[in-house]
């Protein structure tokens, strides 16, 4: 493993940071971010690896879901000097493609005086789409930054994943935020200050 040598830790990490903000603060609006060059390892798609570029820095923390978590680790270090910790105390939690919510409970929500002091999951997903596609789901997005309704499809992305989130943000301001990462670099944020409902199978889920 090593340094990314196509992607400018100035330029670059700057770019990507303005394009996640603008993702959260205006819940359903899918942006993209640049193709750079990479590769980063299995079970890290590019544009989770981009976000991560942009958030981490040797003063946060990130947790790995799932299994063969050394290549990422190493990777995430030499890019970003982030340390792991345990999913109780990590900043960053990083979710491959169809993870469920299985060892998530320990996630951070913050407390009633510091509900920012959460985690934020960044979610590999298969494809993001303002058009259906096959094995998507309908998400509509609700809240602050969006026009009445925002609907947008995703596939790769667990249900079951996503019943946690809604059980997770259901005491605002206390939560999670989420970033949804696809194959192709498109990015989709749903900050905890949302609610949202999806549709699968012709069956609305509400929270």
């Amino acid at each position: 493993m090593h340094t990314e040598l196509n992607y400018d830790t100035v330029f670059d990490a700057q770019q990507h940071f303005r394009l996640l903000l603008d993702s959260m603060s205006r819940p359903g609006k899918i942006n993209d971010f640049p193709v750079i060059d990479m590769l980063p390892p299995e079970g890290l798609n590019q544009a989770s690896a981009l976000a991560g570029f942009a958030l981490l820095n040797a003063d946060v923390t990130y947790f790995i879901a799932g299994e063969d978590k050394q290549d990422i680790a190493h990777y995430l270090l030499v890019n970003t000097g982030a340390q792991q910790a345990a999913i109780s105390e990590a900043d960053y939690i990083f979710l491959p493609e169809g993870y469920e919510d299985f060892g998530l409970e320990a996630a951070r929500i913050g407390i009633p005086t510091y509900p920012e002091d959460s985690a934020t999951f960044i979610a590999g997903a298969a494809l993001i789409s303002e058009q259906p596609h096959e094995g998507a789901l309908a998400l509509t997005l609700r809240g602050p930054g969006v026009n009445g309704e925002a609907e947008v499809f995703v596939s790769g992305l667990s249900s079951a994943f996503l019943d946690f989130v809604k059980l997770q943000n259901a005491e605002y301001p206390l939560g999670t935020d989420l970033v949804i990462a696809d194959r192709d670099n498109h990015i989709l944020c749903i900050p905890r200050t949302n609610k949202f409902t999806y549709t699968k199978q012709g069956q609305t889920v509400n929270n």
